[in-house]
């Protein structure tokens, strides 16, 4: 892998990081879409020998810690979330933007359901939330998003 390839995929993840922390206004925050996982995504979609499980581990650790949830909450979401990824792969690459989006919905909405099962296991104060709220705007934005990500590989020759 080539070393322009390794910077876009931390800058990437770390711009995904801050729009994660981004502060917005109570009406809109459970609007907010599931970045690192858009970002996890692409990186596994657009290099899947590169990226895999392993990426679980470090991205799942820093969003429990950013989420201030239980250590290995994120972790076990996102290494699910990258295992279907990886098992869909061919199947995601020959699908149109459409199909690629309703794909990005479920599993997002997966991650957001084990991520609140696994809260609500341990905590006493369970609060009703929207859970398809995120995973909703979440697919809207995927493919802006790959969108982005190929205009940035193709930019840089990474082809």
């Amino acid at each position: 892998m080539d070393i322009r390839a390794v910077i876009l995929a931390l800058v990437t993840l770390f711009i995904a990081f801050v729009l994660e922390h981004m502060p917005m206004p109570e009406i809109l925050l459970w609007l907010q879409p599931s970045w690192v996982l858009l970002v996890a995504t692409l990186l596994v979609l657009n290099a899947p020998s590169t990226f895999g499980l392993w990426l679980a581990l470090p991205l799942g650790l820093m969003l429990d810690v950013e989420h201030h949830t239980l250590l290995g909450t994120h972790i076990l979401s996102m290494s699910l979330h990258i295992f279907i990824l990886q098992i869909l792969y061919r199947r995601m690459m020959m699908f149109n933007f459409l199909q690629q989006t309703g794909v990005i919905f479920l599993l997002v909405g997966v991650q957001q359901l084990l991520v609140y099962w696994s809260v609500a296991l341990v905590s006493e104060q369970v609060t009703p939330v929207s859970l398809w709220t995120p995973a909703l705007t979440s697919a809207l934005v995927w493919p802006w998003v790959y969108a982005l990500g190929h205009a940035a590989r193709v930019r840089l020759n990474l082809r």
